[in-house]
Formats: structure tokens, sequence, C-alpha cells
């Protein structure tokens, strides 16, 4: 990698997230940078650790041609993605529905049974609940 690359992309990443960033060398190895201290111009000197080592706080200054590739180490969502190399962040509203359906909607009956929920754990135990009443309903019959 070259020193105007590496550069570029410790620019483009959240200076938050730069703790989560792993330098991968050319021989597979691997540093996870704690803080950068500069981009000189034959190396990059960074503090951090080792991969494998629980050593922390070590002093790294790594030649740009032996740097391979550089990983976020965390999930990356792609409009943050997007954000990071500069191109537009689609954002996709939920859809909105009319005011006119809005305020013609009826009221809910108190006795209504409530529309289901969408939260997985919120179904599973709907689902639990269901299975209990119908236990003791057939309990009752034996």
């Amino acid at each position: 990698m070259r020193r105007d690359d590496c550069v570029e992309l410790f620019k483009r990443i959240p200076e938050e997230s730069h703790p989560q960033v792993n330098v991968i060398l050319r021989g597979q190895g691997m540093i996870t940078v704690d803080t950068v201290a500069g981009f000189e111009p034959g190396y990059l000197a960074l503090r951090g650790r080792e991969g494998g080592s629980t050593d922390e706080a070590r002093a790294f200054f790594v030649p740009y041609e032996e740097i391979a590739y550089l990983r976020i180490e965390r999930v990356v969502k792609i409009g943050e993605l997007r954000q990071m190399l500069g191109q537009p962040v689609e954002a996709t509203p939920p859809p909105a529905a009319p005011a006119e359906e809005t305020a013609a909607a009826p009221a809910p009956e108190p006795n209504a049974t409530p529309a289901p929920p969408l939260d997985p754990a919120a179904i599973a135990k709907q689902n639990l609940l269901a299975r209990i009443r119908a236990a003791r309903t057939n309990a009752g019959r034996v």
C-alpha cells in the first residue's frame, strides 16, 4: 500500500473507529490499532497490539509497502461505508400513510384482538401463551 493511500483511508475512517481498525500485513500478520501517531514518509507510526497477543500499548513502525490492507473489525452498515467513500447516502424513509386514511381509520374495539407483534421475542411469547392456553383448555376436557 502506498503512503498516500494509507493516509487517505485513515482520513475517511472516523477517528472514534480507529481502535477498531486492524492493519493486515503482507505476511498475514495483524496489528490492532489503538492510536495513529503519525504518517511518516516511509512508515506508519502507531500504538496498538499484535494480533494474538495481549500486550497492549506497544509502538509499531510499519513500512507502507508491508501493509496489505486495512480492516474495520465490526459490523459496518452500507450507509456508513458509502459515507466513508464520499458517496451519497440513500435515505429510505418508511412509507407514510395518506392523511385521509389515518383520519378515517376506525378506533379499535375494546375487546378486539390486538394486532400481532412484529418483534420476534414478542411473537415467541404470544406463541407460548397460546400453547399454554390450549393445554389448559384440553386438560379440562379429559
